[in-house]
C-alpha cells in the first residue's frame, strides 16, 4: 500500500506540474461554468445547478482522459513505463496510483 501512496504522490506532482493538465482540469471547466453562466442559450428548465454538475463531469473526465490515457502515452514515449514494469509496484498499483491523483485534484 506504502507503493501505491509514494506513486500516487508522484503521479499528483506530475499532473500539477503540466499545464497542459492544469488546462483541462481547472481553466477549461471553469471556462464553460463562466460561458453558459453568462449567455442565454441553455434549453428551458436547465438551472446553474445542472450545469454546474455536467461541468463538474467534464472536469473529471478530461482529468481522467489526461492522467490515464496522455500521461501514459508520454511515460511510454520515454520508456518510463518499461522501468515501472521493473519495480514491485505492478500495473494494478499503477492504475491506482493515476487514479487516486485524479480523485485528489478533483
Amino acid at each position: 500500500m506504502k507503493l501505491t501512496f509514494v506513486q500516487m504522490r508522484m503521479e499528483l506532482s506530475t499532473l500539477l506540474r503540466n499545464y497542459e493538465q492544469l488546462l483541462l482540469v481547472l481553466v477549461i471547466p471553469l471556462g464553460v461554468l463562466v460561458f453558459f453562466g453568462n449567455v442565454d442559450v441553455l434549453p428551458q428548465g436547465v438551472d446553474l445547478a445542472q450545469l454546474l454538475a455536467s461541468v463538474v463531469a467534464l472536469a473529471v473526465m478530461s482529468t481522467a482522459m489526461v492522467s490515464l490515457g496522455i500521461s501514459t502515452g508520454f511515460e511510454r514515449s520515454y520508456h518510463v513505463l518499461k522501468r515501472l514494469g521493473a519495480t514491485p509496484l505492478g500495473r494494478d498499483r499503477l492504475v491506482v496510483a493515476k487514479a487516486g491523483s485524479v480523485a485528489v485534484v478533483e
